[in-house]
């Protein structure tokens, strides 16, 4: 009887000492954290590109007309008001400058800076050509000259602009409406450039070569916007892929035939 209670505990020992590891496993097994995932990847960074060629006939290239007497004090002594005409300017190969190329994508929010964009005068010229601001931003019209300038913007969705702008002085006004507006200068006649306050997401325009290259886009299909100042607004379909890439857009402009009217006999 003895050493059957001694063969008894034993067991009973072993037993106990099984089912306490078989506790501290399971325990064990609760509090260990899961294996680390490897990181997903980022969603690919796509890049649109392409080329915005004029179609036609191309016209000769004019200068503006500038009088002396009214660039006087536009320019230090022996420097003389640039006149070439930005309206039009059309590369060696046909490529376009100046074109705006413009996406909207439903969703996306654009952040307004604090910082006011800036439209300068120098030289009797605006700075640059064309200004792209989003919807919402303030705009600074400098004058860098050591004349006077005038800006005037005739709109037909914000606030209309005709005021003096002093040498060395600036002015501030906030455009909440997307619209494409002249501005000029009553005091110097060939000073024009384009201010465009757009509700676009993504915006960029062409160079020299007619070439532009939009960041940003996500994967699907988008509308394309373009407009040019002389030549008028277009669209086109572009298709980017999962990778982020998307066929080169080859876009062509032409100016616009004139109706001709019909005599009534």
């Amino acid at each position: 009887m003895k050493g059957m209670n001694n063969g008894s505990l034993s067991i009973g020992c072993l037993l106990a000492t099984s089912f306490l590891t078989t506790l501290l496993l399971a325990g064990a097994s609760l509090g260990q954290e899961p294996a680390a995932q490897p990181p997903a990847a980022a969603p690919a960074k796509s890049v649109v590109t392409g080329t915005v060629k004029f179609e036609g006939d191309v016209p000769e290239a004019k200068e503006l007309a500038v009088s002396a007497k009214s660039a006087s004090g536009c320019c230090p002594p022996g420097e003389e008001v640039d006149r070439k005409d930005l309206s039009l300017v059309i590369g060696k190969d046909r490529g376009l400058l100046g074109v705006l190329v413009s996406v909207k994508v439903a969703g996306v929010k654009v952040e307004i800076p604090d910082k006011a964009y800036e439209l300068d005068q120098k030289g009797c010229r605006f700075t640059p050509h064309m200004l792209v601001v989003p919807k919402g931003a303030k705009v600074a019209f400098l004058n860098s000259d050591e004349t006077s300038h005038n800006v005037h913007l005739i709109t037909v969705l914000n606030e209309d602009l005709n005021q003096t702008v002093l040498a060395g002085k600036r002015l501030e006004r906030t455009y909440n409406e997307p619209e494409r507006i002249k501005v000029t200068c009553d005091m110097h006649t060939w000073m024009k450039s384009w201010l465009v306050v757009t509700d676009a997401t993504h915006w960029t325009t062409t160079d020299e070569k007619g070439q532009f290259s939009l960041e940003g886009l996500p994967a699907g299909e988008h509308e394309v916007s373009l407009w040019h100042e002389t030549l008028g607004s277009k669209t086109m379909k572009v298709v980017v892929g999962e990778d982020g890439k998307a066929a080169p857009l080859e876009v062509k402009m032409a100016k616009k035939k004139s109706k001709s009217r019909r005599r009534r006999r």
